[in-house]
C-alpha cells in the first residue's frame, strides 16, 4: 500500500436503480465500455441511471473496464474505473421480480478514494436522481439481499452511510461558502476606506462588489438545490468579482483569480458537454 494516499478510505453503498436503457455495449475482445453506435463484436449492456450518472459525474473517468460483462442477463455486470485518486467500482444485481424489471436491481458502489472525493461524487450522484438511492423500491427483497450477500450492512446502515455523505459534502460546501463570504466582507471594508488611483475606481469596483454578491446569492441557492456543479460554478464567479474590486488586489491572495476549492480548478467546471462520452442523459424514456 505505498502508494495509497493520506486520508484515504473505502466506502461502500447500495442503489435502487430507477430507469436503464441499452445506450452502451461492452466490447468483447476488451471489454472495455463502448457507446452503443460501436461496430466491433460487443455486447448490450444496461447500465442504469445510478451507473450512467456516477460516470457523468467523474471528472476524467478512465475508460470502464467490466470484470464481469454482461451475459444473458444485460443488467448484471460490474466495472471499474478511476477518476484522478478515485477508483470506483460498480455492480449491478437482481435482488427481485427474477431480473424482469428494472426496478428489481440495485447497484453496489465501492469508491476509495478520499472522504472529500467521495462524498462529493455521491452528493451529485444523489441529486441527480429522481428518487433517493437508499430507498429500495422492494424493501423486504432489499433487506433479505443484503442479508445473503453483506452481512455487515443492512438497509438503515446503507442510507445512514449515504447521508453521513452527503453531510461531509454539504460541511465542504459550506466551509467554501463561508470563506467567500468572509473575503467578501473584508473587500466592502477596504473599498470603503480606498482612495481611488490610476488602478482602481470606486464606482468600477462597487458594481464588481455587488455582481459578486449577487452570484453568492445565486451560490446559495445551488445549494439549496443540490445541485453542486451550478454552486461552485457561481461561487468561482462571485470570487473573481470580489477580487477585482479589491483595492488591494495585488496581495498574495489575489494574484491568481481563483477559488482553491477542493475540485481544484472550480472557474473552470465543465458545463454539460458530453464530454464524457459513452453516456447519454438525454432520454428520460424507461425500457422494462
Amino acid at each position: 500500500m505505498g502508494n495509497q494516499r493520506y486520508g484515504e478510505s473505502i466506502l461502500v453503498v447500495y442503489a435502487q436503480v430507477g430507469k436503464a436503457k441499452a445506450n452502451h455495449r461492452v466490447e468483447n475482445d476488451t471489454h472495455f465500455l463502448r457507446a452503443k453506435s460501436f461496430r466491433l463484436p460487443s455486447k448490450v449492456v444496461y447500465l442504469g441511471d445510478v451507473a450512467t450518472n456516477t460516470l457523468a459525474y467523474l471528472e476524467h473517468p478512465e475508460t470502464p473496464f467490466f470484470s464481469k460483462p454482461p451475459q444473458f442477463n444485460e443488467q448484471k455486470w460490474a466495472f471499474q474505473t478511476q477518476s484522478g485518486g478515485l477508483h470506483v467500482s460498480i455492480s449491478s444485481d437482481s435482488y427481485w421480480g427474477l431480473g424482469l424489471f428494472n426496478s428489481g436491481y440495485l447497484n453496489r458502489i465501492e469508491l476509495k478514494g478520499t472522504p472529500l472525493e467521495y462524498s462529493r461524487l455521491l452528493f451529485d450522484l444523489s441529486a441527480s436522481l429522481g428518487h433517493k438511492p437508499w430507498e429500495f423500491t422492494h424493501l423486504s427483497s432489499a433487506e433479505r439481499y443484503l442479508a445473503k450477500h453483506d452481512e455487515k450492512v443492512s438497509i438503515q446502515s446503507n442510507e445512514q452511510t449515504w447521508k453521513d455523505a452527503l453531510e461531509t459534502a454539504r460541511s465542504m460546501f459550506g466551509e467554501q461558502m463561508f470563506m467567500v463570504q468572509e473575503k467578501a466582507t473584508a473587500v466592502q471594508k477596504r473599498i470603503e476606506k480606498a482612495a481611488e488611483s490610476d488602478n482602481w475606481n470606486k464606482v468600477h469596483a462597487q458594481i464588481s462588489l455587488e455582481n459578486g454578491l449577487f452570484d453568492l446569492d445565486i451560490a446559495k441557492g445551488a445549494l439549496a438545490d443540490g445541485n453542486a456543479p451550478s454552486f461552485e460554478r457561481a461561487l468561482a464567479r462571485a470570487e473573481a468579482y470580489f477580487i477585482e474590486a479589491d483595492p488591494d488586489n495585488e496581495n498574495e491572495n489575489g494574484r491568481d483569480g481563483f477559488y482553491d476549492s477542493p475540485q481544484g480548478k472550480i472557474l473552470d467546471q465543465k458545463e454539460d458537454t458530453g464530454e464524457v462520452m459513452l453516456v447519454d442523459l438525454t432520454s428520460n424514456s424507461e425500457e422494462e
